[in-house]
This record gives C-alpha cells, structure tokens and sequence, in this order.
C-alpha cells in the first residue's frame, strides 16, 4: 500500500527524530518539527496506521514511536535528503588528503581515518586486489649497490622493494636495463606476466648480461599477482560503544566478532549490484550485527574501482552524513589522482 505524503512526512520526521535522540519520537514532537498545523490526535491517527504497516514499533504504551527496519529502508530509499557538509568538515576531511598519494595503501589509509573522524562510527575501507592492473612504467631509482624498484600501474604506484644491483656498474648501466625492464613488462597485466612463467621464456641471450636484474624484477612482479584478494583495514572500532544501543553486553561481542573476521567485513562492504553506494541493514543480512548497517561506496582511482569504503554503526546511524563524507572523499581522491596524474607527465 502506498503511504500518502503525510505520512511519508510523519514517518521521515520519526526517523530524524529516533537518529538524532536515541529516542522514541512523540505526536508532539512530530508536530513542532513538521506539522504545526495539524492536529495532535491526527498526527497520533497516523502513527497508529504507520505502525499497523509494519514502520514502527512502540516500545511502551506511553512512549512515542521508534523506527522498524522497514521504515529505515524506506527512509534511505526514498525518503531522506541529501545532506551539505559543512566548512568545517570539508576542511577537516580535505586535511587527510593535503600530501601526494603515492600507493593505493596511503589512500586506504587516509580513508580510514577520515571517515570514522567525521561519521564518529567504525570504519572499514577493503582494497582489492587486482590482477589485472596493467604495468605503465618501471623505474629503478639507484642508491649505491642497490636500486628502489618503481612500479606505476594503470591505478597505482607501489615502490617500497628494493633489489641488490651487481657490483661495479654505474647509471648509464641502470637507464639501459630499465629501459629494456619496460620493454618487457609495459602494457602487460600482473597476471600476464605471472603466466609467462621462467625467466627462460622472457628473456633472450642477446640480453643476459640483464639475467639477473630481471629475474629480481620478474620476482616482484608475480608477487604482486599473487597477492590476497584483498587487504580490510578497520578504524574506530570502540566508536560503537559511545552509542546507547550497545550498552549490551551481547550486541557489543556480536559487534566485536564482525569486526575480527576480516573476510566477512570485506564481503559486507562488497557492491555486487554497480550502485553508487549500498546500505544494508541488520534484518536483512545475517551476517550484520544485531542492530547495525552498513553504509559503502566504491572507491575509484582514474575510472577504475580499487576497493570500497564505509562504515558500520547504529541502524540509527546518520545516513546522509555518511553518504556525503563517502561522496565528497569520492571526488577529492578522483582530483588528486588528477593532478598526479599531470605531474608525472611533465617529469
């Protein structure tokens, strides 16, 4: 049955009400927040047809009414606003982003962080691995009898492996072998080059005096194709406990273990359906602790999704701070890779 506007009215000011309190939300209440010129005993009316549908729920006989599960859906769906971050915010967030990002693993980083500094809830950001990220440049960076390896990828840049060069050799030597390193792997995936198998098969005599550096390189390359499918990095975990609803002892070691079981959280955080961002609630999931949501979003770098971030917290959560601190982390890291991306052209 469709809810007639009013309704919908009532019930979008019962869940504001319930997010910002923690408490069950009266016909008064209802009716100096949005309904001034109407009646309390029809407003009372109303919220006795809303909660026969299955929206609310009315914990005692002289309390207001709290929310159903079905009425957060509703709410999330179709009900509830956009919300505008503030400056202070938008300041706060834009700090955790004011250095170059280098990795994939620093922007997961700072993520993390961000959002469980401005949501005040748990925060979960997955990187997933992928095999197919396509190699765009290899440098060797040498430092004495040794050389940073760099790795630029069509999503990242990792350079944190070290390989031992041979001895006696001097710059020009690294140029040549790393030109001939990108002459090999460029425009090849991790697993591309992973399934090319020995060093045999890649690399010919008429460059063996390289045997060796490529072997080192080819090393670090198939390493990364056989990394874990995805790294969960987890921040704020005690933030749940500053939430009324998990002073019981029982939902608190529900919360715990979800929070423990990093293949589970990644699997929460997965959007399987290509939306912009998902919510899913306790009642709809098993796996979602007694009482919590969780809100994600896809995390894009260069048009590319590397992994997806949220929160979990209170079914009473703030939606439409999280969607926006999600949105707003979304675009900044979409200009920074930008910039990046620009400035390493010019190098």
């Amino acid at each position: 049955m469709a809810l007639s506007d009013r309704k919908k009215k009532i019930l979008c000011s019962v869940v504001d009400g319930y997010i910002e309190t923690a408490n069950p939300v009266s016909s008064k209440d209802i009716q100096q927040r949005c309904l001034p010129d109407c009646s309390s005993a029809t407003i009372r009316n109303e919220l006795s047809a809303l909660e026969s549908m299955g929206y609310l729920v009315q914990p005692h006989v002289s309390a207001g009414r709290a929310p159903s599960a079905k009425a957060f859906r509703l709410y999330v769906d179709e009900l509830m606003d956009n919300e505008r971050l503030t400056d202070k915010e938008i300041e706060l967030i834009n700090t955790y982003f004011n250095h170059q990002i280098d990795s994939v693993e620093d922007m997961v980083e700072s993520v993390a962080k961000v959002l469980t500094s401005i949501t005040n809830y748990t925060s979960v950001v997955v990187k997933g691995h992928n095999n197919q990220e396509r190699v765009d440049q290899i440098r060797l960076l040498k430092l004495a009898d040794s050389a940073l390896v760099v790795i630029v990828t069509d999503s990242s840049i990792y350079k944190d492996s070290f390989i031992d060069l041979p001895k006696n050799i001097d710059t020009k030597w690294v140029d040549r072998a790393e030109k001939w390193l990108n002459k090999i792997f460029s425009n090849h995936t991790f697993e591309q080059i992973a399934n090319q198998g020995n060093i045999d098969n890649i690399i010919s005599e008429d460059f063996a005096i390289y045997r060796t550096i490529c072997s080192k390189v080819l090393a670090i390359l198939i390493k990364m194709n056989s990394n874990s499918k995805y790294d969960v990095i987890t921040e704020g975990a005690d933030k749940i406990f500053e939430h009324p609803e998990y002073d019981d002892p029982q939902k608190a070691k529900s919360f715990i273990s979800t929070i423990e079981h990093k293949e589970q959280l990644a699997e929460l955080l997965s959007n399987k359906d290509g939306l912009a961002y998902s919510i899913k609630i306790c009642e709809e999931d098993e796996h979602i602790p007694s009482g919590c949501s969780v809100v994600s979003a896809s995390i894009n770098l260069k048009d590319k999704t590397v992994g997806s971030a949220g929160v979990i917290g209170p079914v009473r959560m703030n939606y439409k701070k999280v969607l926006s601190v999600l949105d707003h982390i979304n675009k900044l890291l979409d200009d920074i890779i930008s910039n990046d991306s620009g400035d390493d052209e010019q190098v």
